[in-house]
């Protein structure tokens, strides 16, 4: 189905607003929750980079024939050598949500690691891609 600006909908109900204001978070001496990396719509309106996209982004959100995400049989049939770096530290992927879904993919080989945040491949990509590389051909044994 559509999205409908999901997480913009789901903040502004009374089970979550107050938990997601930062201003009141703040003064109130409670931590900020942040929301990663969520797009709102009001954000189209407020950063003037983005205003040009407007009306393609609402196009997004409403959009409601999104094809298959993924297929689980078929990623539990996996037959192609594959890698995945999992940060213990992500703030936006929870870790258990992480590795549960790798461990659906067939022979699915996982570097569980605390050297890095979620943005491994930004800080640090030619030694993460690297390692992944050399975990697929047998050359660095699986963590």
């Amino acid at each position: 189905g559509k999205s409908n600006w999901a997480a913009h909908r789901v903040r502004q109900t009374d089970a979550f607003r107050h938990a997601f204001d930062a201003t009141a978070a703040a003064a109130e001496g409670r931590p900020v929750l942040f929301t990663g990396e969520m797009v709102y719509p009001w954000m189209f309106d407020d950063f003037a980079c983005l205003r040009p996209y407007k009306a393609a982004a609402e196009l997004l959100a409403s959009k409601s024939d999104w094809g298959q995400l993924y297929d689980v049989d078929v990623l539990g049939s996996n037959t192609t050598p594959i890698a995945a770096a999992v940060y213990y530290e992500d703030m936006y992927v929870d870790v258990e949500m992480s590795q549960g879904t790798a461990a659906r993919v067939r022979g699915l080989r996982q570097w569980v690691t605390s050297e890095y945040k979620h943005s491994g491949i930004r800080d640090d990509g030619g030694r993460i891609f690297d390692r992944l590389i050399n975990m697929v051909r047998d050359q660095i044994l699986q963590d």
